[in-house]
């Protein structure tokens, strides 16, 4: 069987994203990252191995994040008309949502697990530490949030959003440099990556750049797309030798090499089940930004004596309804509006088509 990339072009973007996987990936994507950082923050990083096989599972999650953003944001590039509506769709896919998602873990669940008394805890939230700490703040010390659990961060799932900015901002400077297209722009960024990531090795938060590599990766083969297709006997090698690599000192290495071919493979194998899974909705997203938060709470509210199951199961139980919410009442909607032009902002705001005559500017 091979499974070829559609070619698109004159279907309709909902037909076409109903032509692969991707909603399913993400959806499992999020379901692991959800169950590492139920094991991770009930255990703390310091009692983990290197390569734990449930840390490892997380970050193959991230990267099939990252893989699937990289693939899929050049398409978005290319088929925007200009640098601002492309930034309009990149705002509107990450910030409506994150909004209410910041608003309850600042003033539902903090209020509720601070250790300091509501007064104290809302000076600190206000003060100039707590603004700057907010909204990818980790550590949340500073406004008495779960300083007793065995990881005392507050949402630090949340550091792969500056990242993802990041990289929209790549794609669309080299688009309009014209040098998106070119074989070589793709490469010689990824050999950078590989450099600086040989350079910080050793130092677990610099070292997350290698998950940029996904993303240039998934880059790279979506730009060559026409030219590339997925053969279930690559996908099987490369599945044995990223299954072996646990036993070797070097998973990430061959996460790299592996995972974004796979994660691509298995994007676009025709399953009907698979292709039309996210037709309810694409609650990835949703289960991402709220599951961290979440967790911790549990944590501190069983005093971390909750078994792994237990909290996976509570987790899932409180956040994909959240997810569900988050789709259905902001996050769909907000996707809506993303070929909104200014006439179609100005009509809804109800403000006058044109302005005519220095008179009328100055009123």
């Amino acid at each position: 069987m091979n499974a070829v990339h559609p070619e698109g072009g004159s279907s309709s973007a909902g037909a076409a994203r109903f032509s692969n996987n991707f909603d399913f990936l993400r959806f499992v994507a999020a379901a692991a990252v959800i169950v590492t950082h139920a094991y991770v923050l009930s255990v703390g990083y310091p009692n983990m191995r290197l390569y734990d096989p449930i840390l490892l599972m997380g970050q193959a999650a991230l990267a099939t994040f990252f893989v699937i953003s990289g693939y899929l944001i050049p398409v978005s590039w290319e088929s925007t008309a200009s640098p601002s509506r492309f930034a309009w769709k990149r705002f509107l896919r990450i910030v409506p949502p994150l909004i209410p998602a910041v608003f309850i873990i600042l003033f539902v669940i903090g209020p509720l697990m601070t250790s300091l008394s509501l007064v104290e805890y809302y000076r600190a939230l206000f003060s100039l530490e707590g603004i700057f700490a907010v909204p990818f703040f980790e550590n949340g010390g500073v406004i008495g949030l779960f300083q007793g659990n065995p990881v005392p961060y507050v949402n630090g799932s949340l550091w792969v959003i500056p990242v993802e900015v990041v990289m929209y901002g790549v794609v669309a400077i080299l688009g309009l440099a014209g040098l998106l297209r070119r074989k070589s722009t793709i490469i010689g960024l990824t050999a950078v990556n590989v450099l600086l990531w040989m350079i910080w090795f050793d130092d677990p938060r610099m070292a997350k750049i290698r998950f940029t590599l996904y993303f240039l990766v998934g880059a790279y083969f979506s730009l060559h797309r026409q030219r590339i297709t997925y053969q279930p006997l690559i996908a099987g090698i490369l599945l044995v030798v990223l299954g072996l690599s646990v036993l070797t000192p070097h998973p990430p290495i061959a996460g790299v090499i592996c995972i974004p071919y796979l994660v691509l493979y298995a994007a676009h194998i025709r399953l009907p089940l698979l292709n039309n899974f996210g037709r309810a909705g694409d609650f990835s997203y949703g289960m991402y930004i709220y599951h961290y938060p979440i967790q911790q709470a549990l944590i501190q509210v069983s005093g971390n004596t909750l078994p792994l199951p237990t909290l996976c199961g509570l987790s899932f139980l409180l956040v994909l309804p959240l997810a569900f919410l988050s789709w259905h009442t902001i996050e769909k909607w907000a996707l809506a509006a993303k070929n909104l032009d200014l006439a179609d902002l100005r009509r809804f705001f109800g403000l006058p088509e044109t302005i005519t005559g220095p008179g009328a500017a100055r009123k």
